[in-house]
């Protein structure tokens, strides 16, 4: 191979290794940006979770809290975090007894026996970069925090 020859292959090695050297740069700068946001939608989600667990514990504390819902935004520094919150009263059927129990143990079940639960329904939603996000959390409420409005007949007349 003549020297003339040989400098031509050699630039011609040099321009595909430029190219791939540019081509893996782009792959890596993308990478890192893939990164950086899942980066940040872990932390809105991290701080969404906790955000939904705040408002729950809140709204658990509250004893014979009537059926409703609410919402409003959360102080700084999480103001772009927003919340809404539901409070329901489910039924839950009376489950058939077994035989083998005892007229006391029927009875003190028949005594503590409230047929309903209450549904605690928890959404924080937020925003970044112009996307609607959101996190939704559910859990059951002991009966005795569910307001139960006495019955037509036993309320007392004015």
């Amino acid at each position: 191979m003549t020297p003339r020859a040989r400098r031509g292959y050699i630039f011609v090695e040099t321009l595909v290794a430029m190219a791939i050297l540019s081509i893996s740069i782009l792959v890596i700068q993308d990478a890192v940006r893939q990164a950086i946001l899942t980066r940040a939608q872990a932390r809105d989600y991290t701080t969404a979770r906790f955000l939904l667990e705040r408002i729950q514990a809140r709204r658990m504390l509250v004893y014979e809290q009537p059926e409703g819902q609410g919402s409003g935004v959360f102080e700084a520094p999480f103001e772009r975090f927003s919340y809404e919150w539901k409070v329901q009263r489910i039924e839950v059927p009376k489950p058939e007894l077994p035989p083998d129990m005892t007229p006391e143990e029927i009875k003190r079940f028949e005594d503590t026996f409230k047929g309903f639960l209450g549904q605690l329904t928890v959404r924080v939603q937020w925003n970044r970069a112009g996307t609607e996000f959101d996190a939704t959390a559910e859990t059951l409420l002991r009966p005795e925090l569910v307001w139960v409005p006495p019955p037509p007949d036993e309320v007392p007349l004015q």
